[in-house]
């Protein structure tokens, strides 16, 4: 089985030099930058300005291809100068402000700035990082302006210790948090209040600098741990905790290897080295934590060293975000890319992918597969409700199975099912496991006290891997199995490459008929009709041909059934109506009373049509052409099918004047009584009658069928006409037998039809 490709990130077009810049909405952006300014001792109109621009470079951060979230700290770092803070000389403590910034941006910024998905999490997560860096780094260089005019009321932050561990010149992802000489201030608001001298500027920003960093430590909603070179983990915050499933603090530095999944140790070890080595700056990874009650907890982790006055790192710094629920959506998304979820076999994917890697290089020398449609198995969930219906597709998915041995089976549509054979000997390898499938179906499914009886159309195809193809393969399974469907199902067929050649070549005819009636590609030839008695022509029956761009000049016998089944027959129809009735217009302005008329073929859909009488009448009248002299073939079809509505018609068409032959006639179930009710003119006995006149020793059935339907005809007033005439011996035997028209080759092929009027001429011996 093919092993499934990883899934495509469906967030990749959010990113990089093909986003869209105006992906984010500057309404939105607006508003969320309002919010933001609200956070402050004075938001305004001017600070929500500010911060809805810094909002703008965020976003143009979060898209930047390639990815680099340190651009954020120039974001951070010119924070404090928005007037969020308050101003320079009324500032707020930062942490009041801060912390509920991180909040807000990280619960609103993504849907504000149009980065969906999990890696704009994930980048978001990165940026909101240096942009606290950036505020840090911010205060730093303010604290060190104002280091020499500041009073140090509290103490020092370098050796400050979190939870026990002292923390010298610490940096979190890479910002300085003790100034930049390794020291800073700390004061506390009861100092300023009892020494109000003491609340200069500088000493402010000093104070809060470490109430800051002692603030985003414990109250953040990430987890963050501290953790020395030797890899024991010395503290951890209260999200941490939570995260671990575990009351803090810690009772004893723990090493690192203690909260890893064993899986990824060695991965996170390696790291580790790396990162306390000086490469790379920080460390990002997915790993997985396991809690003390053996629950996995998928992370995503960013590390980075903490250094100390002289630049060496002295203790690393975690943040830990929690992805389990994203991590089970990847997982669940690859499931469901890969495998059905009701009766969990590979699908359709696995299908294509198994084939692929079936016809590369190193795949065996001949491949087969069986593609199973369970038939008419929509009529289970009609009759018995979904619920039973799925239970039998998780039946029938167990006797697959079973009866394919060793031979993958997969689900590819919603009834069905594949089963991929690999090395078979030949065709007839696959076929019998085709009834194996078969007969594993026949025994009835017992599904919820109903006995349910199954059948399946089966496609087989197998082809050697060498020049061919797995979409080759795949779609000469499905083609067989179309096949098998059409003949009622319950059987398997074989793949037949030349019978599909034939159907493909019907396909693009078909997919051309239509416009070929815009584009003016059919054309119609004239074969007369020519009265045995004297050999005058006393009609021409209008015969079309399509002139098609490709495939030359095409007969009817190739594309008229083709049009019937589509149904553009209709205004094909009615083209050869219209183009007939103004040619055999012409020939009665040419040849006055001796006009031969013309004849032309009516499809059962076309006299079905609600306007297919006024079509005619329409055609006639814009022709100039006399009702008389057009006569319209129809078969016994056109009428059985809707014998009320086609009497109706032929009945309307009559009173116009319109001349009505029954074609084909004696290849049908006509009685006489039917027969008595059509209005018609004439009968056109079938040219398989006629064909055995041919010898000069005629066939005496033939003889006699020809006799009785003239003579039958005769009696109901109706003349007769003789098709597929192609001899002298046929001609006088028809002329003896009483027949009164004759057409066929004997008399001349079909032609244009300015040839008409010479034939008629010369017939008449004009």
């Amino acid at each position: 089985m093919v092993a499934p490709r990883s899934l495509p990130d469906a967030t990749a077009s959010q990113f990089g030099p093909g986003a869209r810049t105006d992906a984010y909405d500057r309404g939105r952006i607006d508003q969320l930058a309002a919010q933001w300014a609200e956070l402050g001792p004075a938001g305004g109109p001017g600070v929500a300005a500010h911060l809805a621009t810094l909002l703008r470079r965020l976003a143009a951060t979060l898209r930047a291809e390639p990815f680099w979230p340190l651009a954020a700290r120039e974001i951070g770092a010119e924070l404090l100068s928005t007037g969020l803070c308050g101003a320079p000389d009324r500032p707020v403590y930062v942490e009041d402000v801060v912390a509920p910034s991180l909040r807000l941006l990280r619960e609103k910024a993504a849907a504000a700035i149009g980065v969906p998905g999990a890696e704009g999490e994930r980048r978001l997560v990165d940026v909101l990082d240096e942009l606290l860096a950036g505020v840090i780094g911010s205060l730093q260089e303010r604290t060190g302006a104002d280091r020499n005019g500041a009073h140090r009321n509290g103490s020092e932050i370098n050796g400050t210790e979190i939870n026990g561990t002292e923390i010298n010149a610490t940096e979190i992802n890479g910002t300085e948090i003790n100034g930049r000489n390794g020291s800073a201030t700390v004061g506390t608001r009861a100092d300023e209040e009892a020494n109000p001298e003491h609340g200069s500027t500088s000493a402010r920003i000093a104070a809060v600098t470490g109430r800051h960093v002692h603030a985003v430590y414990e109250q953040s909603t990430f987890g963050m741990a501290i953790i020395g070179l030797d890899g024991l983990v010395l503290d951890m915050n209260a999200a941490l905790f939570r995260m671990y499933g575990q009351e803090g603090p810690l009772d004893q530095p723990r090493p690192v290897s203690d909260f890893v999944h064993p899986d990824d140790v060695l991965d996170v070890v390696e790291r580790f080295q790396r990162l306390v080595s000086g490469i790379p700056g920080a460390v990002r990874m997915e790993m997985r934590l396991v809690r003390p009650d053996s629950e996995v907890v998928w992370v995503h982790v960013t590390a980075s060293p903490i250094v100390d006055d002289a630049g060496n790192p002295s203790h690393l710094v975690a943040v830990v975000e929690d992805v389990s629920d994203r991590h089970r959506l990847r997982s669940w998304l690859q499931d469901v890319s890969y495998q059905d979820q009701l009766t969990r076999l590979p699908n359709r994917t696995v299908t294509e992918q198994w084939l692929n890697r079936a016809f590369a290089d190193d795949g065996p020398e001949r491949v087969g597969i069986c593609v199973l449609l369970i038939d008419d198995f929509h009529t289970v969930g009609d009759d018995l409700g979904d619920q039973t219906g799925d239970r039998l597709l998780l039946a029938v998915a167990g006797r697959l199975q079973l009866a394919a041995d060793c031979h993958l089976v997969t689900r590819i549509g919603a009834d069905e099912f594949a089963v991929l054979v690999a090395g078979p000997e030949n065709c007839a390898d696959v076929g019998r496991l085709a009834d194996r499938l078969q007969a594993a179906l026949a025994i009835p499914f017992n599904i919820d006290g109903h006995n349910l009886v199954v059948s399946a159309s089966i496609g087989v195809a197998e082809s050697a891997t060498a020049g061919g193809s797995a979409a080759e393969l795949l779609r000469g399974a499905d083609v067989a199995r179309s096949w098998a469907k059409a003949l009622g199902g319950g059987r398997r067929v074989v793949f037949d490459p030349e019978r599909d050649a034939t159907e493909s070549a019907r396909f693009a005819l078909l997919s051309g008929l239509r416009g070929a009636i815009e584009r003016g590609e059919f054309r119609l030839a004239f074969q007369p009709l020519v009265q045995l008695a004297d050999g005058r022509v006393r009609g021409a029956e209008a015969l079309v041909r399509w002139q098609h761009p490709e495939q030359g000049l095409i007969g009817p016998n190739r594309f008229i059934e083709l049009a019937e089944h589509s149904g553009a027959i209709v205004p094909l129809g009615r083209w050869v109506l219209e183009e007939a009735c103004g040619q055999a217009a012409s020939w009665w302005r040419d040849l006055g009373p001796d006009a031969p008329f013309v004849s032309v073929n009516v499809s059962p859909l076309q006299l079905a049509e609600p306007g297919w009488v006024h079509a005619v009448t329409g055609a006639l009248r814009s022709s100039g052409l006399p009702p008389g002299l057009l006569q319209l073939e129809i078969t016994e079809q056109a009428v059985l099918g809707d014998e009320d509505v086609a009497l109706e018609a032929l009945n309307a068409l009559r009173a116009a004047g319109v001349r009505l032959a029954l074609d084909d006639f004696g290849t049908g179930y006509s009685s006489l009584a039917w027969l008595r009710r059509l209005p018609v003119h004439a009968l056109k006995i079938d040219g398989s009658f006629i064909d055995g006149l041919r010898n000069p020793s005629a066939d005496p059935t033939d003889s006699s069928i020809v006799r009785a339907l003239v003579e039958m005809a005769h009696a109901l007033g109706l003349e007769v006409t003789a098709e597929w005439v192609e001899t002298a011996v046929q001609a006088e035997r028809l002329a003896e037998l009483g027949c009164d028209i004759g057409q066929g080759r004997w008399f001349g092929d079909a032609g244009p039809g300015v040839w008409v009027p010479e034939l008629l001429r010369r017939s008449i011996g004009h």
